[in-house]
């Protein structure tokens, strides 16, 4: 009877210190970019404007799908529960892309990872610096680069400065950087439908 009691107090003392304390974990928001919609008469290039935007290439930091906030020039802080839905590079192919075709309707293209198709003049390159929320803006800095079929090279700088967040809702920085790739696929298919 003795050894029963004290087996049955030894069970208890052992599982009453396996109890799991409640979870403080918080689901994580995901978030998308996309094109920006124009108004009816925003077209900047003819019908016939077709490109292949090869793969974005971005810091190694910006590729973490987590969203990036800098409090400081210096420093990095990664948001745990702001995540991107999708690779931060595909997202952004996608939008800029977009952007594109709608500057130019009927226009043809593809983009990476999909394989280049026949006859687009355009192979555009797209290289970040920057993506991220600073303080109370938004920062997007890009340098691209086209070359056509004939070899004709061109090159650019894109910045939005610091953007002002005008509030503390992350749709309002996704609207930023919507805003940004829209201008950035603007200055691209400018300086492109010049040629």
């Amino acid at each position: 009877m003795k050894s029963l009691f004290l087996l049955l107090n030894c069970l208890f003392v052992c599982f009453s210190g396996c109890i799991i304390p409640e979870s403080n974990h918080i689901e994580p928001d995901f978030y998308l970019l996309s094109e920006t919609k124009l108004e009816n008469n925003d077209s900047n290039a003819s019908g016939n404007f077709s490109f292949y935007l090869r793969e974005i290439e971005l810091p190694r930091y910006l590729k973490d799908p987590r969203m990036v906030y800098r409090p400081t020039e210096h420093t990095v802080e990664f948001r745990e529960s702001k995540r991107w839905g999708e690779p931060l590079e595909d997202g952004i192919a996608r939008a800029i892309s977009l952007n594109l075709y709608n500057k130019s309707p009927g226009s043809r293209f593809s983009i990476f990872p999909n394989l280049r198709k026949d006859n687009l003049r355009w192979d555009i390159s797209i290289s970040f610096s920057s993506f991220e929320k600073v303080s109370g803006h938004t920062l997007v800095d890009a340098q691209w680069s086209a070359k056509d079929k004939s070899g004709v090279f061109m090159a650019g700088k894109y910045s939005s400065e610091l953007i002002a967040l005008k509030t503390k809702d992350v749709a309002d920085e996704l609207n930023n950087y919507n805003q940004a790739l829209h201008d950035l696929a603007g200055a691209i298919i400018q300086d492109l439908s010049s040629k």
